[in-house]
């Protein structure tokens, strides 16, 4: 029965492939997990016969039933084989290759063999039982790989979230540029290989600059790839940062990435997250930096590269970062590129950095390359393709994407005639190129296309594009409700793209649409575009911030939400039928607290917008939209011991002047005899039973810390984890806060405490925590040991 041992080699080996599936593909857990429940059956199935007393009786079937389980194992190892390209593997590991009906036709035929082998051994085939006893070790070998398996799935969720923004597609993406041709070589050559090589510890960081749309990101990716084939030279670890994802302008963020992606050699490290994960506590940033250390210490160099860091929301506080990692460990190097380059948040640090320019001469012959690339793909094109290179690269001034916009123009063009009459109106700058696309635009489709500018260049994550086929439409009506129906919606939500042409592009990989480069941004916002004819598509942030939230308040006060029960799946029909639902619920408050966070100012029909979704039957409103709004962000997390309360929801994302107004209009009760009731300054709300008062502390929202004292909030009460107010001002090193606390009488946990303030600094040395990309999901962060370090050195 050699067949047999073979046998269970080869599911050893396929289990192998399906649990490295699991790791990569969301959704096949379950799959995979029925496909293990049925080789544990087996083994279960020849422990029992392992039992019994060898006989010899004939086969009588078992050699069939081990033939149909081969067949099904090299089906299964058909299916997961590796593709041939780079491009072709990495479609493969976003899809998993079986759909519900194989699948479980899989493991139908799986129970089948189970059943055939227990009808045989029944009927005294013990002549088996030596070769099935060495398959039953084989298979507590594969039981053990199951076990690894699934404690490598437990990693992958550790992974992810360590690491919540990826770099992985849009590095593809920009990979598949370049592929084939010998573009970004030259950055390699003259400047990557010989600082890689020169060993002096002060040259360990680099800058690449210049404009935007010079291919500086298609220059790292090409980097990237390089070191990568370089058996002899350091690890890499790469991220981008996009300007459409507010997710990847995290510091955390990018460190996670950057960790994750050096920890495949040593997973291990990543298992002190495990207890973070598992709460859904935020790690500090310094335990993240502690172990990238470790990581690199252990394993040998390392190269870190970040791509667009003016994209960052706080580039100064990526810099500290770089220069704490570089100055802890001298087996690391960093490549930083950035639109202008920031080098003087590094000559503030005294830190020495190598800058390179990406000028002209080096950049046009890439841009040659690309069109000479392009024009062969074009039946029409190839026929004039050194004439297009001669009119046209010389005006692109080392401008990739100018070339690339000229490139889309030019092939649309159905004859050669045509080729030479577009050549001949060639826009002089990326500027006018987008601003002839504008002018194109049929008037009665300009509004449109104006708020899918608007939300695209704004909205702090990627959208989806039956997303955006919804908020382009949301119009907001004084003293009326909005109605989001079928009479509206833009159906095919394809339409958009067709309207905004050259402007917008899909990412089929991940379903998302964006803009097409980081500069339409750019000219959106300029002076060139303000003072042309063009002027109605001019926009920026601060004016279109105010539009992105009464459209997101509009939408969630509609009547269809004006529910004070929903179960998990209703509320999973609610998110099918309005696209648009999660970006409402969960970004309004993100863009409200940034927008009074960077000096705007909400005007009264913001505010009565907001206070309208903030109240409820219990402080005085007619509606439940807000219950149903809680219910979006929590689910069944909602505890009704701790119901939620608006006022808790507006301390933690930071609307000072909403919690102003609800203090100053009756909204919110300081009578302690009222303490049980909902309106209540302390009544506790969330997962961890605090008040209002706690989370803004933890969040580190001065600003409603002080109105709440102001106005009575104990600033003594503990969450349900017994930590104090005080505590978490001193974990988040916070010292404003904590002054604050300290004045309105917070107590230390040890008795006649007196404070040294002097040489700490008034600001929290974090991020503002309302930054956290889906900050209402996660209440309170595992900053125990710092914050007791740190009280120990204020006290006198």
């Amino acid at each position: 029965m050699a067949e047999a041992v073979a046998l269970t080699l080869d599911i050893a080996k396929l289990i192998k492939s399906l649990i490295e599936y699991g790791q990569e593909v969301r959704g096949a857990k379950d799959e995979i997990a029925g496909l293990c429940r049925e080789l544990q059956s087996l083994r279960g199935v020849l422990e029992d016969l392992g039992a019994q007393r060898p006989g010899n009786v004939a086969d009588n079937g078992m050699r069939d039933c081990l033939a149909n389980a081969r067949t099904l194992v090299d089906d299964l190892h058909l299916r997961m084989q590796p593709r041939n390209s780079r491009v072709q593997r990495g479609l493969q590991s976003l899809k998993w290759p079986f759909t519900k009906e194989a699948i479980g036709e899989t493991l139908d035929r799986l129970a089948r063999i189970n059943v055939s082998i227990i009808m045989i051994t029944m009927g005294g085939q013990q002549n088996l039982v030596p070769d099935i006893l060495a398959m039953k070790e084989e298979l507590r070998a594969i039981a053990g790989t199951i076990n690894d398996g699934f404690d490598s799935a437990s990693r992958r969720k550790i992974m992810d979230y360590v690491a919540p923004a990826s770099p992985h597609v849009l590095h593809g993406e920009t990979c598949s540029i370049w592929e084939g041709t010998d573009s970004g070589m030259w950055f390699v050559r003259n400047h990557l290989q010989p600082w890689i090589q020169f060993r002096t510890p002060e040259e360990r960081l680099m800058g690449l600059y210049g404009s935007s749309g010079t291919g500086k990101t298609t220059i790292l990716s090409r980097v990237v790839e390089h070191v990568k084939t370089q058996s002899s030279g350091p690890k890499v670890a790469y991220f981008y940062c996009s300007f459409n994802d507010a997710a990847s302008h995290e510091v955390r963020n990018i460190v996670g990435s950057w960790l994750v992606q050096l920890a495949t050699t040593d997973p291990g490290i990543l298992d002190q997250f495990q207890d973070a994960e598992a709460k859904r506590e935020r790690i500090p940033i310094a335990s993240l930096e502690d172990a990238l250390v470790d990581v690199v210490q252990k394993n040998g160099p390392a190269l870190l590269i970040l791509d667009a860091m003016n994209e960052s929301s706080n580039p100064k506080q990526i810099a500290e970062c770089v220069v704490r990692l570089l100055s802890r460990c001298e087996d690391l190097r960093c490549l930083l590129s950035s639109t202008p380059f920031t080098e003087s948040f590094f000559s503030e640090m005294a830190w020495p950095i190598t800058t390179v320019n990406v000028a002209l001469d080096d950049v046009n012959p890439d841009i040659e390359l690309y069109v000479r690339r392009t024009c062969e793909s074009s039946q029409v094109l190839v026929r004039s393709v050194d004439t297009i290179v001669e009119v046209l690269v010389p005006q692109t001034k080392g401008m990739f994407r100018w070339a690339e916009c000229q490139m889309n123009t030019l092939t649309k063009c159905l004859t050669p005639r045509m080729v030479t009459q577009t050549l001949g109106q060639l826009p002089g700058t990326l500027d006018e190129t987008y601003i002839n696309i504008l002018s194109r635009v049929q008037p009665e489709y300009k509004a449109l296309v104006r708020e899918a500018l608007m939300w695209l260049s704004y909205a702090y994550r990627p959208f989806t594009l039956d997303e955006l086929a919804e908020a382009v439409v949301i119009e907001v009506y004084e003293g009326e409700r909005f109605e989001m129906d079928d009479s509206c919606r833009i159906k095919p939500p394809e339409t958009l793209l067709r309207l905004c042409q050259g402007l917008v592009a899909r990412n089929t990989k991940t379903n998302t649409v964006s803009l097409a480069h980081s500069s339409i941004r750019s000219t959106l916002e300029s002076s060139m575009l303000r003072e042309s004819s063009m002027s109605y598509f001019w926009m920026d942030r601060k004016s279109s911030s105010p539009n992105i939230i009464r459209k997101c308040l509009t939408y969630l006060l509609m009547d269809p939400f004006n529910l004070r029960d929903c179960s998990e799946t209703a509320l999973r029909r609610y998110f099918r039928a309005y696209p648009f639902l999660d970006y409402a619920s969960v970004m309004w408050a993100m863009h409200v607290c940034l927008h009074v966070r960077s000096s705007g100012s909400l005007s009264k029909q913001d505010t009565q917008l907001i206070m309208t979704l903030l109240s409820t039957p219990a402080t005085g409103g007619s509606h439940n939209n807000f219950i149903f709004w809680i219910r979006t962000l929590l689910g069944d997390q909602v505890d009704g011991n701790y119901p939620p309360t608006p006022l808790y929801y507006a301390s933690s994302y930071g609307l000072a002047p909403i919690v102003e107004l609800m203090l100053q209009n009756g909204m919110v009760s300081t009578d302690p005899a009222q303490k049980a009731s909902p309106t209540h300054i302390d009544m506790k709300s969330g997962r961890y039973e605090s008040t209002p008062l706690q989370v803004a502390v933890f969040r580190g929202h001065a600003d409603v810390v002080a109105l709440l004292l102001k106005h009575g909030a104990d600033p003594n009460t503990t969450d349900s984890d017994g930590t104090s107010c005080l505590s978490w001002a001193f974990a988040g090193r916070d010292w404003r806060i904590a002054r604050l606390l300290v004045d309105y009488g917070a107590q230390d946990e040890e008795e006649d405490v007196e404070y040294d303030w002097d040489g700490f600094s008034d600001q929290a040395d974090e991020e503002p925590r309302a930054m956290l990309p889906y900050f209402g999901r996660a209440e309170f962060d595992p900053y125990d040991s710092e914050g007791e370090m740190m009280m120990v050195g204020l006290r006198r």
